[in-house]
Order: C-alpha cells, then sequence, then structure tokens
C-alpha cells in the first residue's frame, strides 16, 4: 500500500517530481524544471509541500503541493494559508485508497491554517460526492469579444473569409478605442507609470482594507508572479487618477482553442469605483486587447467581493458556466479558529491566486 507524506520540496529532487509528471503529461507546465523551481522554491510565501504518495520501495508515484501564501485577515491580522497545486498520480498507481488518503492530507496540513482548492470535470464529483467538501464560493467568468477573425479561422482556410472577419472587427475595436477615449476625459483614468514605493505600500495598505480577507497581495508577491516566471509572465497596468494610484489591473495573452485571449489575471485596487469609473476601466481593459490583436478580453473571479465586482456589468458579458470547460468552485478548509472568517462568499479571489495561468 503507498503511503502518505507530507514534504518540504527540495532542489535535489527534482528529477523524482519531474518522473511523475511525465508518467502522465507532457506539457511544460508540469515537466519544466525551471518552471518548478520557480513555482514551488521560488515562492515568496516559502518552499512548497509535497503531498507525496510512495510505494513500499519509497518510490514517488503521486504527489500534489500545497503551495504556501500568507492570509491577510485585517489590518494586523494574518495566518498561514495554502493553495493546492499540481495532482498528479502515475496510472498504475490510481486506486480508491491513494486519492483518498491524498484528498484527506489537503484538509488539515501541520501548521497551516487555510487551504484553498478548486476542481476540474474529473475531481468534482470527488470532491463534492464522495468527500462532501462544501464549496465557499464560486468564481464567475466575464468578458468581451472583440474580434472575429479569430473565431472564422478555427474553421475555415479561406483568407477571403478570414479578411472579411478582421474587417467587421475593425469598426467594433475602433469603438473600443473611441469610447475608451470619450470616457477618460469624465473619470481621468489611465494607465500610467510604475508608482514609487511607498505609493505602492498605501495602495496594498487601503487595498487590505477594502477588500477584506484575501491571499495577501505586496511587492515581493507581484514580482514574483507576474515577472519572474519562466513560461507565464503577466503585464502590470498601474491605474492612476490625476495625481493618486488607485493599484493595477495584471494582464497575460493566452491562447485558447485557436483564439487570442487577453485575459485579466489580477485585479487590486484601492478603494471602490464609481459607476462611470467602473465602464471606463472595463473599456480600458478592452481597449488593452484590441491594441494587442487579441480576440477577446476575459477574466475569472469572486464578482461577489467588493473589490472585484467592477469587473461585472456592462459593457462585459456574463460567460455561463456551460460554456467553460468546467466550473470553478472553490473549496476552504481551515482550521477552528480561522472558519468564522474564511466561511465568506464575498472572499477575495482572483486568477492571481490559481494555477490556471
Amino acid at each position: 500500500m503507498n503511503k502518505i507524506r507530507l514534504e518540504a520540496l527540495q532542489a535535489d529532487r527534482l528529477d523524482e517530481q519531474i518522473a511523475v509528471g511525465a508518467a502522465v503529461y507532457s506539457t511544460p507546465e508540469v515537466i519544466d524544471r525551471e518552471h518548478l523551481r520557480w513555482k514551488h522554491l521560488g515562492n515568496p510565501g516559502g518552499v512548497s509541500t509535497s503531498i507525496s504518495a510512495r510505494n513500499p520501495q519509497g518510490e514517488l508515484v503521486g504527489r500534489s503541493f500545497l503551495q504556501p501564501r500568507r492570509v491577510s485577515l485585517g489590518a494586523a491580522e494574518s495566518c498561514a494559508g495554502a493553495t493546492v497545486t499540481d495532482l498528479v498520480v502515475k496510472p498504475e498507481e490510481r486506486n480508491a485508497a491513494t486519492m483518498i488518503s491524498m484528498t484527506r492530507a489537503v484538509r488539515a496540513p501541520e501548521g497551516i491554517d487555510v487551504v484553498f482548492h478548486t476542481s476540474n470535470e474529473v475531481s468534482d464529483v470527488f470532491y463534492r460526492k464522495l468527500f462532501k467538501f462544501p464549496v465557499a464560493f464560486s468564481l464567475q467568468a466575464t468578458g468581451l469579444p472583440i474580434g472575429v477573425a479569430g473565431a472564422i479561422g478555427r474553421f475555415v482556410s479561406n483568407r477571403v473569409l478570414i479578411a472579411f472577419g478582421n474587417f467587421l472587427a475593425s469598426p467594433w475595436r475602433l469603438l473600443i478605442r473611441a469610447a475608451t477615449g470619450a470616457c477618460a476625459w469624465g473619470t481621468l483614468l489611465m494607465f500610467g507609470p510604475v508608482p514609487q514605493e511607498a505609493e505602492r505600500a498605501e495602495v496594498f495598505r487601503r487595498f487590505r482594507d477594502y477588500a477584506g480577507p484575501h491571499l495577501a497581495r505586496d511587492d515581493a508577491f507581484v514580482d514574483w508572479r507576474f515577472s519572474q516566471g519562466t513560461l507565464f509572465r503577466g503585464d502590470v497596468k498601474w491605474l492612476w487618477k490625476k495625481q493618486e494610484c488607485l493599484g493595477y489591473l495584471a494582464f497575460k495573452q493566452v491562447e485558447l482553442a485557436g483564439l487570442k485571449i487577453m485575459v485579466i489575471m489580477d485585479s487590486v485596487l484601492s478603494r471602490p469605483l464609481s459607476g462611470g469609473e467602473s465602464v471606463h476601466l472595463k473599456l480600458m481593459a478592452a481597449r488593452v486587447a484590441a491594441d494587442a490583436g487579441c480576440d477577446a478580453v476575459f477574466t475569472i473571479a469572486n464578482l461577489h467581493n467588493p473589490a472585484l465586482k467592477w469587473m461585472g456589468g456592462f459593457p462585459f458579458i456574463g460567460i455561463p458556466d456551460r460554456h467553460l470547460p468546467h466550473p470553478t468552485p472553490i473549496f476552504v478548509h481551515a482550521v477552528e479558529g480561522r472558519r468564522g472568517a474564511m466561511a465568506r462568499a464575498d472572499l477575495f479571489f482572483s486568477l492571481a491566486d490559481l494555477d490556471y495561468f
């Protein structure tokens, strides 16, 4: 029988982690050494813990990682948190006992107060039906189509039709640019330079109070998550109104099903936006996508949180779960003294807190 152990990941044991991943996947997200170093050894929150399934000979046959993150609970209070990532079990070792033991280990790891994870189309049945994990909240998808040429190109190779798709998209892109420019006169919002360290610290302080409990944001996290990645890097755009920095949006361009998508990875704001500011910021995000030649702008987040709800509503369109590869429920496991703070349907949670991109 396989034995489950919780082990701090070590740099000199990456080979066995890569071998387990390669038994199931061939993508660099799973088997690239430098990516694993960045993700699980370079995290400013600390080194990841491996939930390791080892056979009687001590060989690694399955694992998932607990990736550490501080959880901000208030002005002067935080606790140890973690997100679950990278579950892989060798095909010949997949059995009910191993899966149950690995999943149980997620719920109460020593030294971690709160654990966050989600499910996919395979694991969802196990988490909800077998283990009866309660869903703390679910993330909602929202976005705006920008172009149609990419969609046409998925089904046809005729250059005339693709050119026609580009022709249809051009006026829409121009309209987005024009509407963004017009709104700027009223809201005075703009993407501008990186603020000084003291200004960034003030943004994070005000965000902490505005967003409520959340996986903490600071300079170290932003730099690691969006600038240092070997495979995944984001473009952080700082939001200004006159001389005041209001926060940032983090973008990443990805390709999904043949479409170029500009994904809003993260949104950190220091105060609520007015209705006009909310509409304008969505248009600004759409313009970033249009200027990059993308087919859509898109995000997934907990839109019930006050600091994220600006992403819902006009001109963005809500995207039902049936149009996504799978829903995104968030399961939260907290120790006794933290359950009250974590049992919130409006907990701040964005794509920056997940292992999607």
